[in-house]
Parts: C-alpha cells; sequence; structure tokens
C-alpha cells in the first residue's frame, strides 16, 4: 500500500518521485514481481514517517515505467486499475500493507448524454477561467469521449476538474458512476459561482 497526499483515479496516470526506504522496497518488490500495490488519500498526517490516517477506501495501481538511480532512489510512473477497499491494516514493516477487496460500483445507469453535458459545462468554465486569468488545462470534449464508456468518461471528468483532494476523494468513494458525475457537476457549479463572483468584484 502507498498513502498519499492525492488520489489516484481508475485509468488516470500518476508519477511517483521514491526516496523513503519503506517504498524503495515496495517499489522493488512490485517491479520485481510485476504487482500492483494500492493508494489511498492520507486524511491526516504526512506522507513521509509515517502515523498518518489513512482512507478505506483507494485505487490499485498499475505500474507502466519504472527507473531506479544509483542513490536507490525510484521514478514510477502508475496507472489507476479499479477501486479497492480496505478491511484491515497490517503491519507497516517493512511497508504499508492491508488486507483489500475489490469495490465496484453498484447498479446505476447513465447516458453518454449526461456525462457530455457535465463536461461540455467544465469545458466552459476552462474556457471562462483562462480568460479570467487563470492557467487551467485546455479540454477537447469530443475528443476526451472517443473510445470510452459513461463510467470510463467520468473518470475522465473528474481528473480534470479543479478541486482539492477530499472532493477528490468524495468523487471517488461514490456508488456509482451516476453519483461520481453529480459530485463532480455540484463542483463546477460552486466553481462557476467562484468565477462568477470574482469577476463582479473587478
Amino acid at each position: 500500500m502507498f498513502p498519499l497526499g492525492s488520489v489516484l483515479f481508475p485509468g488516470a496516470t500518476l508519477p511517483l518521485n521514491i526516496f523513503e526506504e519503506r517504498y524503495r522496497s515496495l517499489a522493488q518488490r512490485c517491479v520485481g514481481n510485476e504487482e500492483p500495490f494500492g493508494v489511498v488519500l492520507i486524511e491526516k498526517g504526512h506522507e513521509v514517517g509515517g502515523g498518518d490516517i489513512r482512507s478505506s477506501v483507494g485505487c490499485l495501481a498499475r505500474i507502466l515505467e519504472h527507473r531506479e538511480f544509483p542513490d536507490g532512489r525510484w521514478a514510477l510512473l502508475v496507472r489507476g486499475d479499479s477501486r479497492i477497499l480496505v478491511d484491515e491494516w497490517l503491519d507497516d514493516g517493512p511497508y504499508p500493507k492491508a488486507v483489500i477487496t475489490d469495490f465496484p460500483d453498484d447498479d446505476g445507469e447513465l447516458s453518454m448524454e449526461r456525462c457530455m453535458e457535465v463536461l461540455k459545462r467544465l469545458t466552459t468554465l476552462t474556457v471562462d477561467a483562462q480568460s479570467a486569468g487563470y492557467e487551467v488545462p485546455v479540454i477537447d470534449a469530443e475528443a476526451l469521449a472517443v473510445g470510452v464508456d459513461a463510467e470510463e468518461l467520468v473518470y475522465r471528468i473528474a481528473q480534470l476538474t479543479p478541486s482539492g483532494s477530499f472532493d477528490r476523494q468524495r468523487i471517488l468513494t461514490r456508488s456509482n458512476c451516476a453519483e461520481r458525475l453529480s459530485c463532480i457537476e455540484e463542483l463546477v457549479v460552486g466553481l462557476e459561482e467562484v468565477l462568477d463572483a470574482m469577476r463582479g468584484n473587478q
């Protein structure tokens, strides 16, 4: 397990610079055995040194690229695979370990049309934010939706929505992709209101 100060979504990529001894051991094992590891959000505390409080919902990470440096550090590029639920935390030696189970979605239908509505609203928000001087990524809504189903698209939208770690964790823990999309839309509406307020004060 790799507790972090950030949230990994299924389908998203994340670069990791590993320098702590315990995570060097984790990287060595996972690279050597071609094993995934779990990523969970640190809800309270710090990434370095332990003694943290960790979320019980996370994401399985698979290593796409890896490099070990002469001083023992590792650089990894991982991709989120699927949601996991931590049933029990085990001893942290030589690195954090846990008993986990898959955390699949419950029943809930979501159309691609509904996904595109929220995606286009997010796209409009980012264009408005850019015109107001904020540095946000450009979104190509049509390209983003090519070749994916609704569940995958919702995670892509979540990855692009400007939000903090706790809001991202709230998205990750929703029961199904329809609930995740509603959570994202709430964030977008809130950001629209903030942007409108900032404009009004100029």
